[in-house]
């Protein structure tokens, strides 16, 4: 192996020989064996078209900057040193690099096989381009991070990208990127942006920690679920133009694009695609508001995940037909957490009308779920006669039902009519409803005589209970909505 521990013994394997200003350029350079760099110091290094027989090596070396440009060495090994600016750029095929345990001012590497990178400390940005080969990126502190673009593909097969341990000061970038696969685990950062990428394996993400925002833009993922696990978003959560592999606005393979959170919590959630696509929240939650999808987006809320507040951007909901509608047109599936969602943000604005009915059409659908005798009980007597308590229309209908039905019986069964009157006189049709009116509401105008049974008395009091129950039932509902 050929080692060399100052800058001197560098110079002299090439063609410069002599060191200038404590800086080497080696040009066009051959080395028959290994070369190590071994605690060397320097201002600049420059290592241009360098031919090593093995592996290139830079070992406990403090320089101000190194450029290793079209290497051709089985592979490039920095390792315990301290850098201000390293370059790696056209490395030759099947020459790996590898970083670890050293603190650099500025990391770029461009056109590289194999990346690794473990244990750096970078002050400024890790700048990564044109991919050749899978990189990973473990228990990493740095600045900025940036990957963008490749030019493997073929029977080169595309990269994989791992970040793990992964810290930045301000944001971390992939974009314009064909990878066979991107996971991330441990990554901690203020911004993370997804732009122009496409993946050939679902996105895999595990306690992803951001402080401001995550950017998804133009996503294409293939059909299984891809997932976000155990994280959290402080900020907003943007995601625009998921869509699945093949699925374009032109061809369309009528599958779904599906990005689930799981335990997971983010600020605020906006979604948007031309083509159909779904986030799901698997015990999840948004604890400011949640966007309205977009386009050919829905969302999906399991019983355990909950919303803060919706956005409602101006929706008005006269009945509920129009409340379905929205929810058909936000979510896979009309669930009760999702009309408690909707319920949550109209009672936020106030519109008090809307709340109430969300509140009956939650409840009805809450009541499909039970065996069928309950079902029939609860929809029919709770629902459609008593409204839930919020409906007035509903208790008012069946009271004057019971009013009609009372008055037509009596006049029918011939109560206050004399024998051999017909039926068709209007006065004693006008009194079966009068006394009907007043047994249901109690107004006490006294029973006729002809009515002073046992029996009679019984039915009135019946009458008088029932009437009772639904008058206070609508007057309580009234009040409650002229005090709100």
């Amino acid at each position: 192996m050929g080692t060399i521990r100052t800058l001197e013994d560098l110079a002299r394997i090439g063609r410069q020989r002599t060191v200038a200003d404590r800086s080497v350029h080696l040009r066009h350079d051959e080395v028959t064996t290994d070369l190590l760099l071994d605690s060397v110091s320097g201002d600049r290094i420059f290592l241009d078209r360098l031919s090593v027989d093995g592996a290139l090596t830079v070992r406990s070396c403090h320089i101000d900057e190194l450029v290793i440009d079209h290497a051709q060495a089985d592979a490039v090994l920095v390792v315990n040193s301290r850098i201000g600016r390293l370059t790696i750029r056209n490395a030759s095929m099947g020459c790996d690099v590898t970083v670890t345990d050293t603190a650099l001012d500025f990391l770029a590497l461009h056109s590289c096989g194999a990346v690794r990178l473990e244990r750096l400390r970078v002050e400024e940005l890790v700048q990564i381009n044109a991919l050749r080969g899978p990189v990973s990126i473990s228990n990493t502190r740095l600045s900025a991070l940036t990957v963008r673009s490749q030019v493997t593909g073929g029977r080169l097969g595309r990269p994989r990208v791992e970040a793990r341990g992964l810290r930045a000061r301000e944001d971390i970038t992939f974009d314009d990127l064909w990878l066979s696969a991107l996971e991330l685990d441990g990554v901690d950062t203020p911004e993370l942006t997804l732009q122009r990428v496409r993946l050939d394996q679902p996105l895999r993400a595990n306690e992803l920690r951001c402080s401001e925002t995550v950017r998804v833009n133009g996503l294409v993922i293939p059909a299984e679920d891809s997932t976000i696990t155990n994280s959290t978003v402080r900020g907003p959560f943007d995601v625009h133009g998921l869509k699945v592999e093949g699925n374009g606005s032109t061809e369309s393979s009528g599958a779904t694009a599906r990005l689930s959170l799981h335990n997971t919590t983010v600020l605020s959630l906006t979604s948007s695609s031309e083509t159909s696509s779904v986030i799901s929240l698997h015990g999840s939650s948004v604890t400011g508001t949640l966007g309205l999808p977009a386009g050919a987006s829905r969302y999906s809320l399991d019983d355990s995940s909950s919303i803060g507040d919706m956005e409602l951007a101006g929706q008005v909901f006269r009945d509920g037909r129009q409340i379905v509608s929205f929810l058909e047109r936000s979510f896979t599936e009309v669930t009760a957490v999702a009309l408690e969602s909707v319920r949550s943000a109209l009672a936020r604005r106030n519109r008090n009308r809307e709340v109430d009915q969300l509140y009956y059409l939650a409840r009805q659908r809450e009541a499909r779920l039970l065996p069928p005798f309950r079902r029939g009980i609860t929809r029919g007597l709770l629902g459609g006669v008593l409204g839930w308590g919020v409906r007035a229309r509903n208790p008012a209908r069946v009271l004057a039902a019971g009013v009609l039905v009372t008055a037509v019986v009596l006049h029918l069964a011939g109560a206050l009519r004399p024998p051999g009157q017909g039926l068709a006189d209007v006065t004693f049709a006008g009194k079966s409803f009068v006394v009907a009116l007043a047994l249901w509401l109690n107004v006490g105008t006294g029973m006729p005589s002809e009515l002073k049974t046992a029996e009679w008395s019984t039915l009135a009091v019946s009458f008088t209970a029932a009437g009772m129950l639904f008058t206070t039932l609508i007057v309580g509902i009234v009040i409650r909505k002229l005090v709100r």
